[in-house]
């Protein structure tokens, strides 16, 4: 009987020590699944945070490289981004956009260039700050060059009928025109040769009878036979401008002389009224171009620096005929006045 009970209490014991051995591993497993579970968590929180930084890094330096005017380093910068996340797909793009309009701006083609600054003007994908005053600033320019071109070929047209006086007038405005554009330089420089033609046909004229009146038209010619590459905007309404003021200066001759006692503010006052448009209060208007038979008025609209977009910075050039009171406007695509 005492065998008995001691053998049951043996069993009992063993029985009753096996326990704490069992909560101490089912402790351990619960501990060890935690930790797993947390170590996850963990690893997809870091690589979330990870992309985030990535990406934001890269845009600060693209950003940094826009203000510096480096484009084609932030186009390289933005396509060597470990993820092409939305934003920086965006300003790809609007950098594409901006990088085709400066290379038409840059070779002075402004009929190619109006349509890739329409497009880079009306393009909203993007918010970032760097790219929309970059765009500000190469819209600015491109309104700049096409006031310079107006300038230069009323110049050049001027010089080829030999209308010495205005065209002297149009190199005035074109040398007072901010180069804020290498191309603007170079038509400053041109017009340069101009001046300097007719100012040698001038001093000519004070020892000579006046029989090389031709004088100052081929000695300018060769300062404006480049401008035919490169003033893209105007080169096709050359030679038909030139046949029309030839064809009007005798018929217009004593009509010009009370056309040219009108002021500036009259003159304008008479194109508005003719030309049927209605100009907002702030629309600037310039008198580029002056012939016996029309004037040549560039219409500058007001700049809204407050908008995202530079659409609404725009010029367009008119010819009005006080004879007739009819007028016509430039085909930016064409460079000639329907």
């Amino acid at each position: 009987m005492k065998n008995d009970k001691k053998e049951g209490f043996a069993v009992d014991h063993a029985y009753r020590s096996s326990w704490p051995l069992i909560v101490i591993v089912l402790l351990g497993l619960i501990t060890l699944s935690g930790c797993a579970k947390n170590t996850g968590g963990v690893t997809a929180s870091s690589a979330t945070t990870a992309t985030g930084n990535s990406t934001t890094a890269v845009l600060t330096k693209a950003d940094q490289q826009i203000s510096q005017q480096k484009i084609a380093a932030a186009q390289k910068t933005l396509a060597g981004a470990s993820e092409s996340t939305p934003a920086i797909k965006k300003l790809a793009l609007g950098l594409k956009y901006y990088q085709e309009a400066e290379e038409a701006l840059d070779n002075n083609q402004l009929s190619l260039a109006k349509g890739y600054f329409d497009t880079l003007s009306s393009y909203d994908g993007t918010t970032d700050a760097s790219f929309i005053a970059a765009r500000q600033k190469l819209v600015k320019q491109y309104q700049a060059v096409k006031l310079a071109n107006g300038y230069y070929n009323a110049a050049r047209d001027e010089l080829s009928i030999h209308d010495l006086a205005t065209a002297k007038a149009n190199i005035d405005k074109l040398d007072d025109v901010q180069a804020t554009h290498p191309v603007i330089k170079k038509l400053q420089k041109k017009a340069l040769a101009m001046k300097q033609a007719i100012m040698n046909y001038e001093a000519s004229q004070s020892t000579s009878s006046g029989s090389d009146s031709s004088t100052v038209v081929s000695s300018s010619s060769a300062a404006s036979a480049s401008d035919s590459r490169t003033s893209s905007s105007s080169t096709s309404s050359t030679s038909a401008d030139s046949s029309t003021m030839t064809s009007s200066s005798n018929s217009s001759a004593s009509a010009s002389s009370s056309s040219s006692e009108l002021t500036t503010s009259a003159i304008i006052k008479q194109f508005q009224d003719a030309s049927g448009v209605t100009f907002t209060s702030d629309t600037e208007f310039n008198i580029t171009k002056e012939t016996s038979a029309y004037y040549q008025i560039t219409a500058i609209y007001a700049t809204n620096e407050s908008s995202s977009s530079a659409s609404k910075t725009v010029t367009d050039t008119y010819r009005y005929y006080p004879d007739s009171g009819s007028v016509t406007k430039e085909n930016s695509a064409t460079g000639s006045f329907e």
